[in-house]
């Protein structure tokens, strides 16, 4: 079959010199062409967005360079099919997107880049530690962000764990913040026993208590409580199949009379090391 005027466009564009241009002219045929695509819009496509983050996310964290590297695709077809739903409404052009990134880390490197303002320029940074304070301290006294609070600048939008561990972070670096690492865990078991003291009453709230206190060990032991949670949600529901495909090789139901044998198959899937959905 010949192939049609539109397929030619994409596969004569050169890889990988100019392979942009052409995810970007292959986002421009699809807003054209494709019933689906022509209806979306920034705000449809919002969950897109968010579930090819978290898939990169999962895919980074299986160490598996291929899926990574599929992952990271659909992420940038979609930064740039969203870039190009503003572009249509004349809102900014993807250039501008572009170029605006480019110029602030340009701006928010001084101690890299020659021409940036002498300002700006730091001649004490010696750490990664130090360029975090430098990037802030410019984005707050040079670009305007600068805040009534230091939290104010997590996203409401965030979701519950991510927004926990992202006001703990900023908090933290305020100076409120437990001076040792034991004090997060004292603060977690003083939470477990007033969430036992609860119930039945206040039970939401200091579940809520013990769920933040959790969060903020994590931050403390420099682990990302949503990394962790999917790394664990995975791990149970791996263990959790091999129990069920276990007990129904055995004719078994999955019922109160048999977590004996419920049981004996969960502490056969850690032994085995079921950690990955099959």
């Amino acid at each position: 079959m010949e192939k049609s005027e539109l397929t030619k466009k994409i596969e004569n564009i050169s890889l990988p010199a100019a392979s942009f241009n052409r995810l970007f002219e292959l986002a421009n045929i699809l807003r054209k062409e494709c019933p689906w695509d022509k209806i979306q819009t920034p705000q449809t496509l919002r969950s897109t967005l968010i579930e090819e983050t978290f898939e990169t996310v999962d895919a980074i964290t299986e160490k598996s360079p291929s899926h990574v590297r599929e992952e990271l695709g659909d992420v940038f077809f979609n930064l740039i099919f969203i870039a190009k739903c503003f572009e249509e409404e004349n809102e900014f052009t993807i250039d501008q997107v572009l170029n605006e990134v480019c110029e602030k880390l340009i701006r928010r490197h001084p101690h890299i880049f020659e021409n940036a303002s002498e300002t700006n320029r730091s001649t004490k940074i010696q750490s990664a530690s130090d360029v975090k304070a430098q990037w802030d301290k410019i984005k707050d006294n040079v670009e305007g962000r600068k805040q009534e609070s230091a939290i104010d600048s997590v996203p409401k939008g965030f979701p519950p764990l991510l927004k926990a561990f992202k006001i703990l972070k900023k908090a933290a670096k305020e100076g409120f913040d437990w001076r040792a690492t034991q004090q997060a865990y004292d603060k977690i078991k003083e939470e477990l026993t007033e969430v036992k003291e609860s119930l039945p009453e206040n039970t939401e709230e200091e579940v809520g208590d013990l769920l933040l206190s959790c969060v903020n060990l994590s931050r403390k032991l420099n682990v990302d409580p949503s990394v962790a949670l999917e790394r664990a949600i995975n791990k149970f529901s791996a263990r959790f199949k091999f129990v069920e495909k276990s007990m129904n090789q055995e004719n078994l139901e999955m019922k109160a009379e048999n977590d004996n044998k419920m049981m004996e198959f969960w502490k056969s899937a850690k032994i085995t090391g079921q950690t990955h959905y099959k």
